[in-house]
């Protein structure tokens, strides 16, 4: 199957509930809109998203905010280990807030998951 890096393709994707169960047993790391967890599954890189009622109660607004967090992954998940599965939990403070705040955070978290992981600072020389 063709990669391009510009899709966020259905492979990468966290869906069953086993999944998400999975990697919240894992370790996180947590900032001030979100919290990461992590584990590392060996099935190669994958994301998944929530945001609950808690965040606002309009689906619309709940969506827009996953989709905004998918397409910040999609951008910068080449800062993250090949083989580690993440699933990004929005807060309550996530609400109403602009996108470069958003992207921000997430940029800041990935980097903080990256540099905890010790195979991928071995391989990128660090």
């Amino acid at each position: 199957m063709l990669f391009s890096p510009g899709k966020f393709p259905r492979y990468e994707r966290v869906r069953s509930y086993s999944e998400f169960s999975a990697i919240y047993t894992g370790k996180r790391v947590s900032g001030s809109m979100f919290i990461i967890y992590y584990l590392k599954l060996g099935s190669g890189r994958k994301a998944g998203f929530t945001v609950s009622k808690k965040v606002n109660k309009s689906a619309v607004k709940r969506n827009k905010l996953k989709r905004r967090l998918r397409e910040i992954y999609r951008l910068y998940r080449y800062l993250l280990p090949v083989d580690m599965s993440i699933v990004i939990r929005s807060l309550p403070q996530a609400n109403g807030v602009d996108f470069n705040a958003i992207k921000c955070e997430i940029i800041e978290l990935f980097k903080i998951i990256a540099s905890k992981d010790v195979g991928y600072r071995a391989s990128k020389g660090v």
